[in-house]
């Protein structure tokens, strides 16, 4: 029975890292066909033919495709390393990746991503001022750095990490149809003309949406495992209830990209509005299922309401904006709020390896246990012990043996060696 338990037990970590590792390699692969488009398009040459110029284009293209993956499967695994192995331990191959480093890497990817969609769909930020390079200034530094703040505060989480890996699944999908698609001006229509074009990239499209839907369904209770907390005092069946709307999101998106607009418009769009509703009765009911939200959530709700409804009237009620700048708008806000629900609502993930070390509990006989709360380079790690100790980066223990509290030495010790025992 116990092997049955521990082969079964470990079975899910092997499968979520074999996920994980896909997941980063297609992120890659779409950031890398991206920019070889990208450099396609921004280079003079002849489309026609096999002369010698097309050929060295299209050499250069592959030979920076490559070189993009590489980069941005690097900066991946740098980001989604768990903390714990970043000292060299258990073969990590990345011992110099600590959570600078790794804040660094994941607003990078983030802000490549931002950066290469803008530049795909250049032609509307035509009445930007300063045209497509502004905006993409603008919208690739500010994404990079507040993705490097928020990794940075929560790279110990390993389901942020996970979460962090989907939400650029979904937005490498889109970018790498977005580089691809011959729909033309996709943008002043709707988001989901990317899948309607029946070729590569309406499959980066679609798929992209299926994949990200369905891990997020898959992990919606890992993601609201933190509102289970006693400090919370969440109504009873209230995480249930966030579990299902998270479960009905990521369905909801999957559903989306296997019935594309053109396929059934009418299925389509009770996809598309499910995952809206569903978002918007999470945001909205999250803080009276949970008496004792934090406060950065609540805030974080509030705001998702008031820019998605904002979004809505910009585009149905003043016809300001396209369907599309709606959409990209309610998909952002559904992947920020999970986000902040994780950072702000998880505890400090402790690793077994620092549990190991710390001090084993002491029964002492009509003495209670005092907490202890133990300096670590991720935090405070809370613990029990009969005193207040200070610690070291290490925690070196002790056996003490059961004379020091039965008043008398073992035959044959000395005195004084009994005495500093």
């Amino acid at each position: 029975m116990r092997g049955a338990s521990a082969a079964t037990t470990g079975q899910a970590p092997v499968a979520r890292h074999a996920a994980l590792i896909s997941a980063m390699v297609a992120i890659a692969i779409a950031v890398a066909v991206a920019a070889a488009t990208r450099l396609v398009d921004l280079v003079p040459h002849s489309h026609d033919g096999l002369g010698t110029g097309h050929v060295v284009v299209d050499v250069v293209c592959v030979a920076v495709a490559v070189l993009v993956a590489l980069l941005l499967l690097t900066a991946l695994t740098v980001a989604s390393v768990p903390s714990h192995r970043r000292g060299g331990r258990a073969g990590c191959l990345v011992p110099w990746a600590g959570p600078g480093v790794g804040a660094l890497a994941n607003a990078s990817v983030w802000a490549t991503i931002a950066a290469l969609a803008v530049g795909s769909a250049a032609e509307a930020f035509d009445g930007v001022p300063g045209g497509h390079l502004a905006a993409c200034a603008a919208i690739a530094g500010g994404l990079g750095a507040t993705t490097g703040a928020v990794h940075r505060r929560a790279h110990h989480q390993t389901v942020y990490r996970s979460f962090n890996v989907v939400a650029m699944l979904l937005a490498a999908g889109c970018l790498a149809s977005m580089s691809l698609t011959d729909t033309g001006e996709w943008w002043a229509r709707n988001f989901s003309t990317l899948g309607t074009s029946d070729d590569v990239a309406a499959v980066w499209f679609n798929a992209g949406l299926v994949l990200s839907g369905g891990a997020m369904a898959a992990m919606a209770g890992r993601l609201v495992r933190g509102l289970a907390r006693p400090e919370y005092r969440a109504r009873r069946g209230g995480r249930a209830v966030a579990h299902g709307l998270i479960g009905i999101i990521g369905f909801a998106l999957a559903g989306v990209g296997l019935v594309p607009i053109d396929a059934d418009e009418a299925l389509h769009n009770v996809f598309a509005s499910a995952a809206g509703a569903a978002f918007f009765g999470l945001a909205a009911g999250t803080p009276w299922l949970v008496r004792r939200m934090p406060r950065r959530l609540v805030v974080t709700s509030v705001a998702a309401l008031v820019t998605e409804v904002a979004a809505w009237v910009v585009y149905d009620g003043l016809g300001w904006a396209s369907l599309t700048v709606f959409e990209v708008v309610a998909f952002a806000l559904v992947f920020v709020w999970l986000i902040a629900l994780v950072v702000t609502t998880h505890p400090e993930r402790v690793d077994a390896a620092v549990r190991a070390e710390l001090p084993q509990r002491t029964a002492v006989p009509g003495r209670a246990a005092a907490p202890l709360r133990v300096a670590t380079d991720r935090g405070l790690i809370a613990a029990s012990a009969s005193g207040a100790i200070a610690l070291g980066d290490r925690v070196r223990t002790a056996t003490i043996p059961p004379f020091a509290f039965g008043g008398a030495p073992p035959t044959g010790m000395q005195p004084s060696l009994a005495r500093s025992t």
